[in-house]
């Protein structure tokens, strides 16, 4: 190949975004937290980046972000040669661009730092405002190879949309490309590649691909991602996904993908979905009953696909799981050893199923801004219908990470309240759960993208204790194992305990001198309970009855 040539389409991302984080999706959250929390050489060994075992010996990547995977696929199908194209990590990206280069494509899920959790956690500590993810990204641009040959450079993925006209010249970006781009990827690149003709700016590719039109991967994803549904269809107005019409993707189709990922030594298959309990349900009804035997008969084919070691679906919503208690139960069986992200609570264990959105414990703001999201139930019903799922899915060892939005256009002090009596609840009521407070966020491609953004420098006192208390949430199921060094290692619990003593009442410190503001109580009180010099109390209690679907939706 020549190191000078170089190969005519690079396609890559940021090493925040490019990395596996040990085979752990969950530990990529570390890319919203501040850059300058940690001296560079820490954090690349935090996202285990250099780790040889991601490299091909040619020096390409093994895995790549599923998007960028879907893209290269495209360009395959649609006649462009497998030696015109590498998928490469950043440090090897001098190895790949050259004189031939005609075009670098990047993938990007969060390229400025604006999405929900890094607006929130780059914020929070007070060490700085710029996250993991946008110094990555700027990184990736800066690099020298791009400087000196000047090819095309392209942009798409989820986090297209953070980057403005400014944004783009400034980090001399040619094109960004929003939207699926499954279909018309292929015309872009060939006017770049074969015809020579200019590109506009900004393309908006067409919403809503039919089933056909979506490639299928012909090499392993990070995380051994595998996409069984594209949409929801509950259409929350603050969320992106919902802005696309809901579809399944084919058994044998999520099977194909399944076994590229194994091939490529993916052990962990990850289910990139909106929702992975309504698989295979006919919501244009309005109705929102799962289909249980099409997500059982899912679970169970993956499961038996022979190098399939973990199963991780990344997102589902809480109002199945009242409707079909059953099917959790089910798929307690089918999941028993698959699941990789277990916690423990004395003598029981409990896998992680998914990310499900909370949002609020606000039946008010529920009616206002999400409707669907209760389905089939009502939204008065809504907070009760969440405490009796978290109930079904203990019972049935599975437990969720939860998110919460804080400052949601129009809330209201009492809004806020009926979050924290939920909480409280959970609390209370000894739920495993993982709870993760944001901010809200006017996302370009969402119905609430006109409305004001919160910050969390301007928070109210409400809204800040219902953050703390999240957390507080958190430290009451973690703490205990954290500290006492559930590892397995010797010495653990000791060098566990005196770190958290030591480090948590510095990060107090630190942050109370440099802000001396009306929330340094609340995070004195968060960060003495994580040290364990207070404890946490429970102040509230509501009951929670059996819930029953209304019956214009039966």
């Amino acid at each position: 190949m020549g190191k000078k040539r170089g190969k005519k389409i690079v396609l890559t991302a940021s090493e925040s975004e490019m990395c596996d984080w040990g085979d752990n999706p969950f530990y990529a959250f570390y890319g919203a937290f501040p850059d300058q929390l940690t001296p560079r050489f820490i954090s690349k060994w935090l996202v285990n980046y250099n780790h040889e075992s991601l490299y091909n010996e040619d020096g390409t990547a093994k895995i790549a972000p599923y998007g960028l995977r879907k893209v290269e696929t495209a360009l395959l199908n649609h006649g462009f040669k497998e030696e015109d194209i590498v998928v490469v990590f950043p440090d090897k990206l001098d190895d790949f661009i050259g004189s031939d280069t005609k075009l670098v494509a990047i993938s990007t899920m969060d390229p400025l730092g604006m999405a929900y959790v890094s607006m929130t956690y780059s914020t929070f500590l007070g060490f700085g405002s710029v996250p993991v993810n946008r110094a990555a990204f700027r990184r990736l641009l800066n690099q020298k190879s791009i400087k000196k040959y000047k090819p095309k450079v392209l942009v798409g993925g989820s986090g297209a949309w953070q980057l403005s006209k400014k944004a783009r010249k400034m980090l001399g970006i040619d094109t960004i490309v929003m939207g699926e781009a499954d279909k018309e990827i292929y015309s872009i690149v060939d006017k770049v590649i074969n015809k020579n003709e200019p590109i506009p700016e900004v393309i908006k590719c067409k919403p809503n691909l039919e089933i056909e039109d979506i490639s299928l991967i012909k090499n392993a994803s990070i995380h051994g991602i595998v996409e069984i549904s594209r949409g929801c269809g509950r259409n929350c107005q603050f969320c992106a996904p919902t802005m696309r019409r809901r579809k399944d993707i084919p058994y044998d189709n999520i099977i194909n993908e399944v076994k590229v990922n194994v091939r490529g030594g993916r052990e962990l298959i990850t289910l990139a979905t909106e929702d992975c309990l309504i698989y295979g349900a006919n919501t244009h009804d309005g109705k929102f009953h799962p289909n249980v035997h099409a997500v059982c008969e899912l679970f169970r084919k993956i499961t038996a696909v022979e190098g399939v070691k973990y199963v991780q679906p990344a997102h589902l919503s809480l109002a199945p799981v009242v409707v079909e208690p059953e099917m959790i139960t089910e798929l307690d069986h089918i999941l028993h050893g698959y699941g990789k992200f277990v916690m423990r609570r004395g003598n029981r264990y409990f896998r992680t199923l998914g990310e499900s959105g909370i949002e609020t414990g606000s039946s008010r703001l529920i009616a206002k801004y999400m409707r669907g999201k209760p389905l089939p139930f009502t939204p008065e019903q809504f907070p009760e219908m969440v405490i009796e799922a978290w109930g079904i899915l203990n019972d049935n060892n599975f437990m969720t990470l939860s998110t919460f939005m804080i400052g949601l256009p129009d809330e209201t002090d009492e809004d806020v309240l009926k979050s924290i009596e939920l909480v409280d609840e959970m609390i209370y009521g000894n739920y495993m759960s993982f709870l993760v407070p944001n901010v809200f966020i006017n996302l370009h491609d969402c119905i609430l993208r006109n409305k004001r953004k919160a910050d969390f420098n301007h928070l109210t006192e409400l809204q800040m204790e219902m953050f703390i208390n999240c957390w507080k949430f958190n430290l009451k199921n973690f703490r205990n194992r954290w500290m006492k060094g559930e590892t397995g290692r010797k010495g653990r619990e000791i060098f566990n305990r005196s770190l958290t003593k030591a480090l948590f009442p510095s990060l107090y410190l630190l942050y109370y001198r440099k802000h001396h503001d009306k929330f340094a109580k609340y995070l004195k009180d968060f960060f003495l309970s994580a040290s364990g010099f207070n404890p946490i109390n429970v102040s509230k209690q509501f009951n929670v009855n059996q819930l029953k679907v209304p019956d214009r939706y039966i």
